[in-house]
């Protein structure tokens, strides 16, 4: 099928499409919803960091300080941590 020719279609970039928002809803329609996610997310992430920065602290007393272990140990903690805090409580995700 020498010569045959594939019509494809192309779909429009990313500032095709924000310019498209912003000329049919708005500016603040980019920011719709954001105050609910924030208020989902920040608990979660606060918890993290706190987690996070307290059992880095303790570990550094334990391996080399700020060695890999003490990130990769701190990380799973904290997100250990996080996760069984939000999802202990009978949340369904």
């Amino acid at each position: 099928m020498a010569g045959a020719s594939v019509n494809r279609i192309v779909s429009p970039g990313p500032l095709h499409c924000l310019k498209v928002i912003l000329e049919k809803e708005g500016p603040r329609s980019l920011f719709r919803g954001l105050g609910p996610n924030l208020v989902g997310v920040a608990p979660s992430r606060a918890i993290y960091f706190a987690a996070y920065s307290n059992s880095k602290e303790t570990l550094n007393g334990v391996f080399d300080p700020d060695s890999t272990q003490v990130h990769m140990i701190s990380a799973a903690v904290a997100v250990k941590l996080s996760f069984c805090t939000f999802f202990s409580n009978g949340y369904k995700y």
